[in-house]
């Protein structure tokens, strides 16, 4: 029953569907993410203007008065509905305890743990995106977006609730004849009324999509190959037509224009597609290299968190970083 409800309201959206902003960032493509604790391990470059967008790890030109490369893990952790998020940077590829330099950590990391401002909105876009990709998760970014004042709606916000009533009671009516056969004697179809006024109405309302269009999503072609294109306001985006893996987004801002390029996806732990490399632009003009290396997905409990928290802060002890962290990391 519940398989012909969903069959049925797939089969009165498919026509003509434009997905809206909030389902371009859910990375559907991928499948659904049921571990409670994930980790990404990066290398960062600094690329020097004029230097080769994409290198491989082992190429230490990109750098010159500074390290050739810096490598960072970021973990996250869902505990009911709070997500956890940690950070940490490391000396060397080995990522070993012996290497760890520092961390930071966000015990309740929401939309609004990054503060909506120029200064910070390069943290708050880049972390978006990582729940877009890594999680399925598009609100985060969406929500972030709209306390930097961009026109951008989550799919609760312009749902169509007439529609979503309608089909909750149909829905309780499929449940009601398969339980009860005698029932098709006494309940009214909602799909088939016997008044020719409310068939007509319930007629229109399954024409009807099932999100208001915002006109921000179009399917255009970018750079040769057909995309699901994204524009609203001073954000942009363009995402793959069939898996809507995210190609770059940009934000247009006063300060100047940020951008990520997302490349050569690849299925990082045999399952979960995520881009190889993350060409970023800040609004100064400086542009590094993001390299993803791994993607892990392990079950957590929050014990098991917590002591690796104590672990890393035992490591630390003693220990100061003092280098910059380039702007979109935390």
């Amino acid at each position: 029953m519940i398989k012909f409800f969903a069959l049925l309201l797939l089969s009165t959206t498919v026509n003509a569907y434009v997905p809206t902003v909030e389902s371009i960032f859910r990375h559907g493509a991928n499948p659904d993410v049921t571990a409670t604790g994930i980790s990404l391990s990066f290398v960062v470059k600094r690329i020097q203007p004029g230097e080769s967008a994409v290198t491989s790890v082992n190429d230490v030109s990109l750098l010159r008065s500074e390290k050739a490369e810096d490598h960072y893990k970021v973990f996250f952790t869902k505990v009911g509905e709070t997500l956890k998020v940690a950070q940490t940077r490391y000396t060397n590829a080995s990522y070993s305890e012996d290497s760890l330099e520092h961390k930071i950590y966000f015990p309740n990391f929401t939309a609004y743990s990054i503060k909506p401002s120029i200064e910070q909105a390069e943290k708050g876009i880049f972390f978006g995106l990582l729940q877009s990709i890594i999680l399925n998760d598009g609100q985060h970014l969406i929500n972030y977006l709209k306390a930097l004042g961009l026109p951008v709606k989550l799919n609760e916000e312009i749902i169509n609730r007439e529609k979503v009533e309608f089909l909750a009671d149909y829905k309780r009516y499929l449940v009601t004849i398969s339980k009860d056969r005698n029932a098709r004697k006494t309940e009214m179809n909602p799909m088939r009324p016997e008044d020719s006024n409310a068939r007509e109405r319930a007629d229109q309302i399954m024409a009807e999509p099932m999100y208001t269009d915002t006109k921000q999503v179009k399917l255009l072609r970018d750079e040769g190959q057909v995309a699901w294109v994204v524009n609203a306001g001073a954000f942009e985006a363009v995402a793959s037509y069939r898996n809507r893996d995210i190609q770059r987004i940009k934000y247009k801002s006063p300060a100047g224009d940020y951008e990520i390029i997302c490349k050569d996806y690849f299925l990082a732990n045999g399952t979960h597609a995520v881009p190889r490399f993350m060409l970023i632009r800040g609004f100064n003009g400086q542009s590094y290299q993001v390299e993803i290396t791994n993607l892990r997905h392990y079950m957590e409990k929050e014990e098991g968190l917590v002591k690796r928290l104590k672990n890393w802060d035992q490591i630390l002890k003693g220990k100061e970083s003092l280098e910059m962290r380039p702007e979109f990391l935390l």
